[in-house]
């Protein structure tokens, strides 16, 4: 507006300029005046005729040179602005890159000593955790003996391998009793320490419905054995990605009960259990199904605390703030149950960003052999309950309430749960045999 303003306003002053320059390019300033005079006095006078044609002329002509001066001068102006803009323009942009530039290189040399730190202390750290460990190790006593294991493995015969895992073998063994009991057997003691101490620690000392019994631990010379209750079924993974020459199926009602037992037993740990264990390494692998398909959590040797007790030093070496990473896993594991692929594996497929904002974004991925079942209300229910449950993590429920909204679900579809209690199981005290 301003400018706008300014630039009538030269308009004007050039108007007056052409007008003075059409008066002096005629005559001289008296004679002017006389012919004035006279054509006041006698307005039909040939000469007063003639002045004001003269006048005329001169007017347009000054007129027409007045715009034209303004025309160009506000063309000049407007340049020279556009000019000055594109000059603040380009200042602007070369400021905001050598902004960037400049927190780019902040960023980087924070990096760098971030991880000169690291690379500085990892390794006291990791020399630190590890002499820790082995002092807490070296407290254990075993609960089960070498030999007795080799007995019930038949020394560990290859025909008695039942699987093996990223720590070692597991082999199937029987007691004199007729019980069966699983062995896993490290491969490496040195390298699976912290695992070892984390599962003895955990599972000897705490029972749920949901948790794989361990029935003794072995410490023996560079041998390091873990003793389970055997659970006939194995891990959930076989039945999810069966053999094509398999063709066993799960059924809904079972996965449902295979989830619902899944988020008892998380719940319990997360918040029944007095350190607040999170187990950070829930996937289908590591769900052990009985024979009557309930489920069992196990490898513990990733485990933290959410409540560590400072008398018990190993809680306090593995804190963990909140367990919403098991709630993330166990959302995992509830589309590999409706869809038979793990979110990740579902999210790789698709180019829909943030697939959990709508469960239908799902339905195409749903097990084929579910459909036409009847159970399609539950089958939504429960996808709706995964996709809660691995939003980001600060919008993601915790597992009581994830437990809690399954057991209802579930309640009023059709499976009954038996215990409707996520803090059930009992807590005994250590030296299971």
């Amino acid at each position: 507006m301003a400018f706008q303003i300014r630039r009538d306003n030269l308009f004007a002053v050039f108007l007056c300029i052409g007008m003075l320059m059409t008066v002096q390019s005629s005559e001289t300033d008296m004679y002017r005046l006389k012919y004035i005079k006279n054509s006041l006095e006698d307005p039909f006078n040939d000469k007063s005729i003639d002045f004001h044609e003269s006048f005329k002329g001169g007017l347009i002509v000054g007129y027409v040179f007045s715009l034209s001066c303004s025309v160009m001068l506000t063309c000049m102006i407007y340049s020279k602005c556009v000019q000055f803009n594109k000059r603040k323009n380009n200042n602007l942009n070369k400021a905001k890159e050598l902004g960037k530039y400049i927190c780019s290189i902040m960023s980087t040399r924070t990096r760098m000593v971030t991880n000169q730190m690291h690379e500085l202390l990892h390794p006291w750290l990791a020399r630190k955790e590890i002499k820790e460990i082995s002092i807490l190790l070296g407290r254990l006593t075993s609960t089960i003996w070498l030999e007795e294991l080799r007995d019930t493995t038949d020394c560990f015969a290859i025909d008695n391998a039942i699987g093996v895992g990223k720590m070692g073998m597991m082999y199937q063994g029987n007691l004199p009793n007729g019980q069966l009991l699983a062995v896993k057997r490290l491969s490496n003691y040195r390298l699976f320490e912290r695992q070892f101490l984390l599962e003895t620690t955990i599972m000897s000392r705490y029972r749920h419905k949901n948790i794989v019994p361990m029935l003794g631990f072995c410490i023996e010379g560079k041998e390091r054995l873990l003793a389970y209750e055997y659970m006939s079924n194995g891990r959930l993974s076989k039945w999810l990605y069966p053999l094509k020459s398999e063709v066993i199926r799960l059924k809904w009602p079972e996965r449902v009960n295979i989830a619902l037992g899944l988020a008892r037993g998380l719940s319990w740990l997360h918040h029944s259990c007095d350190l607040g264990i999170v187990h950070f390494n829930i996937y289908s692998q590591c769900i052990l199904l009985d024979e009557n398909f309930e489920p069992k959590i196990s490898n513990f040797g990733q485990a933290k605390f959410m409540n560590p007790n400072i008398e018990d030093h190993l809680s306090t070496m593995f804190k963990v703030n909140d367990g919403k990473k098991d709630v993330y896993d166990f959302g995992s594991v509830l589309f590999e149950l409706i869809t038979g692929k793990t979110y990740n594996e579902l999210t790789r497929s698709s180019t829909t960003t943030n697939l959990y904002d709508n469960p239908s974004n799902f339905y195409n991925a749903i097990d084929k052999s579910l459909p036409g079942q009847g159970f399609e209300n539950g089958v939504c229910a429960l996808l709706k309950i995964a996709c809660e449950c691995v939003k980001p993590i600060n919008q993601r429920p915790t597992m009581l309430e994830v437990y809690n909204n399954l057991s209802n679900t579930s309640k009023s579809q059709y499976v009954s749960s038996g215990d409707s209690n996520p803090t059930g199981g009992s807590q005994i005290a250590s030296g299971i045999l």
